[in-house]
């Protein structure tokens, strides 16, 4: 299932990478993303292979070089070029952009490190590095406080990345939050839609796909179970049937 914007076929459902850099916010489990994944090109392909298999056509990818080379070879092996949403790394942008170009990436992201009013600057930095490669500016939150002036300094803005869930785990205040986001007018793709592991997924994701500004959600999973359990329940619930042995979302 899509969600048609700018021109673009942008996927309902997205792989998140979170898991494969060990992010902080999974508690105890990080260290061991990090012993399974971080630097592991072929664990994560692994993993994002048999997501593919499942029917998610579209990763959200942090711009790792294994990160990269693990979406290349997913790609290669399923045969499928999956849409690509990426996030600028803040240490080296011009690098990691030069990365996410590298598997045609459609929609590029400010890392929200830097999406706070103090870094305003370096935030249209990044922001003109992203156009200037012909491709759709957006940014990623961790607190959807900035937004307003964020989208004040750059209306370039199309795209705006943040933490939804049922349970307001990492959004601060939820209702001011969502309601930022929805009158942002902007597209809009969820992240940390299961609080890091925190709420059971049907929950979480029939949440989630009732909120008509949400247009896509990027989520994360650590094992073929994960997935196959994350996205039968995703694709049932958009109202997608299939047969789990192959590609669930109905998009083939």
């Amino acid at each position: 299932m899509y969600e048609y914007f700018s021109n673009l076929r942008v996927p309902r459902v997205l792989i998140g990478t979170s898991p494969f850099i060990a992010g902080g916010q999974f508690g105890l489990r990080a260290w061991e993303y990090y012993r399974r994944f971080v630097g592991k090109s072929e664990e994560v392909a692994e993993i994002i292979e048999y997501c593919v298999d499942l029917g998610v056509k579209g990763v959200q990818v942090l711009a790792y070089d294994y990160i990269v080379e693990a979406v290349k070879k997913a790609m290669d092996k399923t045969g499928i070029d999956l849409f690509v949403v990426g996030t600028l790394i803040p240490e080296d942008p011009q690098e990691s952009l030069k990365l996410l170009i590298d598997i045609n990436c459609r929609i590029g992201l400010v890392h929200g490190m830097l999406t706070t009013p103090r870094s305003l600057r370096e935030v249209g930095r990044h922001l003109r590095l992203i156009e200037e490669a012909d491709i759709i500016p957006g940014v990623a939150l961790h607190n959807i406080s900035a937004l307003e002036a964020i989208l004040k300094e750059y209306p370039q803005i199309e795209v705006v990345m943040a933490p939804v869930n049922i349970e307001g785990i990492f959004m601060n205040n939820k209702e001011k939050s969502l309601e930022l986001l929805e009158k942002s007018g902007r597209f809009i793709i969820a992240k940390k839609v299961l609080g890091a592991g925190r709420i059971e997924p049907e929950r979480a994701l029939k949440y989630v796909f009732s909120l008509s500004f949400v247009k896509s959600v990027a989520i994360g999973v650590a094992s073929r179970k994960e997935a196959e359990e994350t996205f039968t329940i995703a694709w049932r619930i958009l109202g997608v049937k299939g047969d789990i042995s192959r590609d669930l979302s109905g998009t083939e």
